[in-house]
């Protein structure tokens, strides 16, 4: 299983931080939500659409450099792992990922950030609201895969947000 270097790779100079060179930004789960329900409220599924292709473009590029440090991590397992392990050191949550036929991938998430955080401020929604976590895949998805961003469809069919047990994706080229 490969780890991440996080002394050597997460580095934070005043208040500016970065993984493997490029800038990050962190906050908590009160930002979070906030911006997540404003961009809903306000814009709504183009609000959506702008979480799910934020997340999309920033692990897509995050990623790719982070892989590049990991040469010897070449198959869709091992890179898998660093994405899965990428995605709760970050504090975003646990996820797995499922192959579950040519292209297709389930992916499940037992535990999130966003969930808890949402629950937390807002309590249970009657729709899925795992945006950023479906863009977050399918940047995962589109790297691995060498793939441009935009290429999976990330279907969110069971969310914690509305009390299910779990968060379960669905991942399909469009």
């Amino acid at each position: 299983m490969c780890t991440t270097k996080w002394k050597s790779e997460l580095n934070r100079n005043a208040r500016q931080m970065s993984m493997t060179d490029l800038p990050i930004a962190m906050h908590c789960h009160h930002y979070n939500i906030n911006l997540h329900k404003t961009l809903e409220d306000t814009l709504g599924q183009e609000g959506i659409d702008l979480i799910f292709s934020s997340a999309e473009e920033a692990i897509y590029s995050n990623l790719q450099s982070h892989l590049s440090r990991y040469p010897k991590a070449r198959s869709i397992k091992s890179r898998l792992e660093m994405a899965q392990i990428l995605y709760q050191d970050s504090g975003m949550g646990i996820i797995y990922f499922e192959k579950t036929g040519d292209d297709q991938w389930r992916i499940v998430s037992p535990s999130s950030h966003h969930v808890t955080g949402w629950l937390a401020k807002h309590g249970r929604r009657n729709t899925p609201g795992c945006h950023f976590a479906r863009g977050w895949i399918a940047g995962v998805l589109a790297v691995l895969f060498e793939q441009l961003p935009g290429y999976y469809r990330v279907e969110e069919i069971e969310c914690k947000m509305m009390r299910h047990e779990k968060c379960i994706f669905q991942a399909t080229p469009r």
